[in-house]
């Protein structure tokens, strides 16, 4: 965890032991001077509780920036963004995915490569380990069923909306990289660059950036001040109230063009493509609010002959259970991961499981 501490965190904490260090043998030293003085005494005494406080907390601070090891929904932690670069970007290959085989142009000889597309629960944001992710899950489960014809490839990436997931598929396809099939795992939140209350909601979150250095520069002060604003501001540790109905405005037809727009992009390089909608996991029960939002999106996928899987219903047999990564981080966990793969390999690709592993 140590590596993963800026070189400006160490060299302050340093100093800051080296401070406390030398203050508490000056006011050792003057206890002992005025051990017969009560009236000195106790101002030493009061000083040494003082001191007592301080690495109490610096000890707290010791503690998160040295073990805590945990991720937020909106990154905003320093031990989240540090959780970031750890499991993320430490973990990503030479094509710039977080995954553990390499993305090549030409697929491996024999196999079908298919191409995973979506955002942060894609990518699987809160997962430390890349085979607790249900996309590598999946790839398993083909390479158990159908040993050597599968390559599966994570090509998503934190925080994409659906124009800058179709700029995605079409950078790769248009790049000549060998792909037979992309699934774009739908997040509900990718409308959100055609509606105008997404930029005001995420206006709000930046006033709440600390300034003062206790904040920004530490790890457990940092911690409890955005879980200060998370615990007094509930959209910070979800997802913008305002996206249901986003799918019955104008925000749609846009949604609905880039989607087109991908469709269109893989069907002109023959390339099949495969939609999931990934639920809220937060929201789920008898008046899930995005039910509009899922009847949507697959009836846009029946007419345009797009194969498609609504993971709502597997998530709706287990609402009850813990789903996300913890309070303050709404992604999907490690067991919401399994269920997802589960759902996926029986019900979007049952076909590829059975064995009609035909090249394009």
């Amino acid at each position: 965890m140590l590596f993963f501490l800026p070189t400006n965190y160490i060299v302050g904490m340093l100093c800051w032991l080296l401070v406390v260090g030398v203050v508490l043998r000056v006011l050792l030293s003057q206890r002992r001077r005025h051990r017969g003085v009560a009236s000195r005494l106790r101002w030493v005494k009061l000083a040494l509780s003082l001191w007592m406080l301080l690495m109490m907390l610096t000890g707290c601070e010791l503690y998160f920036a040295l073990f805590v090891d945990e991720s937020d929904a909106f990154n905003m932690t320093n031990v989240s963004k540090r959780w970031f670069d750890r499991h993320i970007e430490a973990q990503r290959n030479s094509f710039g995915a977080r995954d553990a085989a390499e993305f090549h142009r030409s697929r491996p000889e024999g196999r079908r490569r298919i191409c995973f597309v979506g955002d942060s629960f894609t990518i699987g944001h809160g997962v430390p380990r890349l085979e607790d992710r249900f996309t590598d899950q999946v790839g398993a489960a083909l390479e158990r069923s159908q040993p050597g014809k599968f390559q599966v490839a994570n090509l998503a990436d934190p925080g994409l909306e659906i124009s800058q997931i179709e700029a995605r598929v079409h950078g790769v396809l248009r790049s000549d990289y060998e792909v037979d099939m992309v699934i774009y795992v739908i997040c509900l939140n990718d409308i959100e660059a055609y509606d105008s209350r997404t930029d005001a909601a995420i206006k709000s979150l930046q006033v709440a950036q600390p300034s003062f250095f206790l904040f920004t520069e530490t790890y457990f002060f940092n911690w409890l001040y955005f879980r200060y604003v998370q615990l007094s501001q509930p959209g910070t540790r979800d997802y913008f109230p305002h996206l249901a109905n986003s799918y019955e405005s104008e925000a749609w037809d846009g949604f609905a063009r880039k989607l087109e727009q991908i469709h269109s992009r893989c069907s002109e390089h023959q390339v099949e493509l495969r939609v999931v909608i990934f639920p809220f996991l937060t929201e789920l029960g008898n008046d899930y609010p995005f039910a509009k939002a899922h009847r949507k999106i697959m009836s846009f996928c029946e007419t345009k002959g797009v194969k498609s899987l609504d993971l709502e219903p597997a998530f709706r047999r287990h609402a009850g259970e813990s789903l996300t990564v913890n309070r303050f981080d709404s992604h999907p966990n490690e067991r919401a991961q399994r269920i997802a793969a589960d759902a996926i390999r029986d019900g979007l690709l049952s076909d590829l499981m059975q064995g009609n592993t035909a090249s394009k």
